[in-house]
């Protein structure tokens, strides 16, 4: 098996120049160049990917981390991300925070010490952002605010805020309630948050009554939103508009369906994000989609210009939600 070494002697080169054609790093003229790649051919030689990343200090990895790999969104967002860092010649390393709080920690000093190459992040912190801004390596947030530094992908959560809102008034609901996540003492601002804003003030302005629900998230556990969506009609048995998330969302239909409310007729429900998972729910659920397969990708290609040293002039990436409308929500 050929080495770097024999590629060298055959096209009667320096090592280091070799190592810049691999890398495509530093400059090598075009006959040089052309030479070298000759000899690689001639001699069928395939670089050992472990070394030359340990030459030029890189490991290949990017770490994606979220709260619960196996919540949808997450999921979703983690199996898109991961083929576009193949693509892309990166490893994903995939990190849950949700259950070992001291793990974020640990990332961030597995960074430092060039073990991986850079971080989408897309947990809710419990560090102080700071240790983030001051770290000055290759970070990106998903949906999360880590500072004026670091850049971030998210949706336009104000217009799918109000896109919610005006689906269920365009629906005739007076009485309405939301599923807002509760805020941790140490969680991170997010994006998010403001889709709950504006839907009530959206609501409000209409003279139409909105209650505010608060509820763990993310979590899978499924038994939780069976036993919240059961507390909302026992609590609330006039509501007849309800927006959550999609497992939140199921839920709620489901609980319906036990309880003999018609939906739409009884019960309208829009839901938020949109993964696959409401597929499988029937009646169709009305959505208000994030892109989550975009997301990843602006993610990974802005995580992956950083580790390249690349300079991000636009540090706040805003894609755009999408109504889809099902047969929880009344038809035109």
């Amino acid at each position: 098996m050929a080495t770097i070494q024999d590629v060298a002697k055959h096209a009667q080169v320096g090592v280091g120049t070799v190592s810049r054609v691999l890398s495509g790093k530093g400059y090598v003229k075009e006959e040089t160049r052309q030479r070298v790649q000759a000899s690689i051919e001639t001699l069928n030689y395939t670089p050992n990917e472990m070394a030359r990343n340990l030459f030029f200090r890189k490991s290949g990895i990017v770490a994606v981390i979220v709260p619960d790999v196996a919540h949808p969104f997450f999921a979703q967002f983690v199996n898109a991300a991961e083929m576009v860092l193949c693509e892309q010649g990166y490893q994903t390393m995939i990190c849950n925070t949700y259950y070992e709080q001291n793990y974020e920690q640990r990332y961030l000093e597995m960074l430092k010490q060039r073990r991986m190459d850079g971080i989408i992040f897309g947990a809710h912190t419990v560090l102080d952002i700071s240790q983030y801004e001051n770290i000055h390596l290759p970070i990106v947030a998903l949906d999360r605010d880590l500072g004026e530094n670091i850049p971030c992908v998210s949706v336009n959560h104000k217009t799918g805020g109000k896109m919610a809102a005006e689906e269920l008034i365009r629906s005739g609901c007076r009485n309405v309630v939301q599923f807002v996540g509760i805020k941790e003492e140490k969680e991170v601002s997010t994006p998010s948050n403001v889709r709950h804003d504006v839907f009530e003030e959206t609501m409000k302005q209409q003279g139409i009554r909105c209650q505010s629900l608060h509820v763990k998230w993310p979590t899978p556990d499924t038994s939780y939103y069976r036993k919240v969506s059961a507390k909302l009609l026992e609590d609330y048995p006039d509501v007849d508009g309800v927006f959550a998330t999609d497992l939140m969302a199921m839920a709620v239909l489901q609980a319906a369906q036990l309880h003999r409310k018609r939906v739409p007729e009884d019960l309208k429900l829009i839901t938020y994000d949109g993964t696959y998972l409401i597929e499988l729910a029937y009646p169709r659920i009305t959505a208000i989609i994030q892109p989550i397969d975009r997301l990843a990708k602006e993610a990974v290609h802005l995580v992956v210009d950083l580790i390249h040293g690349k300079s991000i002039q636009n540090k706040k990436i805003e894609l755009q939600t999408v109504l889809r409308p099902g047969d929880t929500t009344m038809g035109d």
